[in-house]
C-alpha cells in the first residue's frame, strides 16, 4: 500500500499514466506545463545541462490545451509533442528521465494553469508512490524559463542541510538584458521584480513570518505533503500562491538562494493576472510608471504583529480595546474580519503562545494580507511608484544605503543583493 493511495483515489485516479516502475532511488521529478510553446526544448535543454544529483531525476512535460483550442494552438502542440519526443529519444541518461504527457483535450471550464499543474504533480506524486518514498519532492518549473547548471545540486545541498523541509522557493531573476525582447519590455520587467520583492521584504520587515515568493517555476514540495495538503489546486491563475499558503505554514518551508531560475519576462494573455498580463500591462500604457503598496500601509501592520504576545489568553473585552486603538485602516478592517471573536477562538485553542502564535498567523495569513493591502489603497492610501517605495523601504529598514539618484535597475540589484543574504 502506497503513502498516497488515499490522495490519488480521492482524484480518481486509479492508473497512473506512465506504468513503468520509476528508479527506487527517485528524488527529485519535475513538472513543466507547456501550452503552446515552440521552444519548450530550450526549457529541457538547460535543465539537461544541469549537473546531475546524487539520485535519479525525473521532468514530466504536460503538453496541453482545452479541447475547443484554436487551430493555431492545436498546430503547435501538435509540433511540441513530436518535437519533444524526438529530443527526448536523443537525451538518454538514467540519472535523468524526460517523460511527456499528452493533455491537448482537456475540459473547456477547468482548463488553465492550475489543472495542468495538478496533472502533472499528481502524475509525479503517483511516480513516488509507485516506489513508496513519501519524501521524494516535485519540483515545480515552466516551459519558458531556464535554470543555473547547479539548479538540482542547490536543492539536493539545501534539503540534505535541511532534511525535514517540507516544501521551498528557489530564487529567480528575470533578464534584464540580451536580444530576446524590446528594451521596453526589460524596463518593465526589472519595475515588476521590484514590485514583488519590495513586497516580500516589507512583509518579512512586518514580522509576517510567512513571506516567501511564489512563482510557478520557483518551487517544490515533499511528495507526502503535496498528498496531506489535499494537492494543486484548479485555478486558471494564482494557482502556486494558494496552493504554497497551504505548505508554507506547515513549518520547515525553506528559500534555496544557492542557485536561480530564469523565469520569462514575455507577455501572456493565458492569465488574468501575473507576470505575463502585467508587463503587458506595461507595453500599452503611455507612461512606463508602475505603481505598488505605500510604505504607510504596511508600517500599519506592524503594531498588530508586535502585539502578538501580548493578544495571548488576553480576555475578549481586552482585546477590543487593543484592537481598537490600531491605527486607520486596520481598525475598520480588524472589525470587519471579526478580529474579536476570531483571536477569542484562536485562544481556546492554544495552551502555548508559539501556537497561539502560529494559529494567528494561520488566521490572518497572506491572502487577508493582500485583501487588507488592497481594500486600504481603495479607499485610505495611494499606490505609488515602484521606485519610490522602494527607496522609502530601504530608509525605513536601514536596509542599505542608496545613492540619491537612482533607476529602476539599481534598485532592483539592491534588493536581489538583500534577498539573497549578501548584506
Amino acid at each position: 500500500m502506497g503513502f498516497a493511495d488515499q490522495y490519488l483515489g480521492k482524484q480518481k485516479r486509479v492508473t497512473p499514466y506512465f506504468t513503468d516502475l520509476p528508479s527506487g532511488k527517485l528524488r527529485f521529478s519535475v513538472v513543466i506545463p507547456a501550452y503552446c510553446e515552440p521552444h519548450l526544448s530550450d526549457a529541457l535543454q538547460s535543465l539537461w545541462d544541469c549537473k546531475r544529483p546524487r539520485d535519479p531525476v525525473e521532468v514530466i512535460v504536460v503538453v496541453n490545451s482545452p479541447i475547443d483550442a484554436s487551430l493555431q494552438v492545436t498546430e503547435t502542440n501538435r509540433a511540441t509533442l513530436l518535437t519533444t519526443s524526438e529530443w527526448i529519444c536523443d537525451h538518454n541518461d538514467p540519472a535523468m528521465r524526460f517523460l511527456l504527457m499528452d493533455q491537448t483535450s482537456l475540459p473547456d471550464h477547468d482548463a488553465g494553469v492550475g489543472l495542468v499543474r495538478k496533472t502533472g504533480m499528481d502524475e509525479a506524486l503517483f511516480r513516488f508512490n509507485l516506489v513508496n518514498n513519501p519524501h521524494g519532492y516535485i519540483l515545480s518549473f515552466d516551459a519558458d524559463s531556464r535554470c543555473d547548471d547547479n539548479y538540482f545540486t542547490a536543492i539536493e545541498a539545501a534539503i540534505d542541510l535541511h532534511p525535514l523541509a517540507k516544501g521551498f522557493d528557489v530564487y529567480f531573476e528575470h533578464p534584464l538584458s540580451g536580444p530576446g525582447y524590446p528594451e521596453k519590455v526589460y524596463r518593465g520587467i526589472a519595475a515588476y521584480e521590484l514590485h514583488l520583492r519590495y513586497l516580500n521584504l516589507f512583509l518579512r520587515f512586518t514580522g509576517f513570518p510567512f513571506a516567501h515568493h511564489t512563482i510557478g517555476s520557483c518551487f517544490g514540495t515533499r511528495a507526502d505533503v503535496y498528498a496531506a495538503q489535499g494537492g494543486m489546486n484548479k485555478r486558471k491563475a494564482g494557482e502556486d500562491f494558494y496552493f504554497l499558503h497551504k505548505v508554507i505554514p506547515l513549518g520547515n518551508f525553506i528559500t534555496i538562494k544557492d542557485t536561480r531560475v530564469v523565469p520569462s519576462p514575455r507577455t501572456s494573455d493565458r492569465v488574468p493576472f501575473g507576470t505575463g498580463v502585467s508587463i503587458g500591462k506595461f507595453l500599452s500604457a503611455d507612461d512606463e510608471i508602475t505603481l505598488t503598496y505605500a510604505p504607510e500601509c504596511f508600517l500599519t501592520l506592524l503594531p498588530f504583529f508586535q502585539l502578538i504576545e501580548k493578544l495571548f489568553k488576553m480576555p475578549s473585552p481586552e482585546v477590543g480595546l487593543t484592537l481598537g486603538s490600531m491605527p486607520e485602516p486596520l481598525k475598520s478592517h480588524l472589525s470587519e474580519l471579526g478580529a474579536v471573536p476570531a483571536i477569542a477562538n484562536i485562544n481556546s485553542n492554544c495552551s502555548s503562545l508559539p501556537a497561539f502564535t502560529n494559529r494567528f498567523f494561520r488566521w490572518f495569513d497572506a491572502f487577508r494580507i493582500v485583501k487588507y493591502l488592497n481594500a486600504s489603497h481603495r479607499s485610505y492610501f495611494r499606490m505609488i511608484p515602484v521606485q519610490e517605495a522602494a527607496i522609502r523601504f530601504l530608509d525605513i529598514a536601514g536596509s542599505q544605503p542608496h545613492p540619491g539618484a537612482v533607476n529602476t535597475f539599481d534598485l532592483l540589484k539592491i534588493f536581489r543583493d538583500i534577498e539573497r543574504g549578501k548584506f
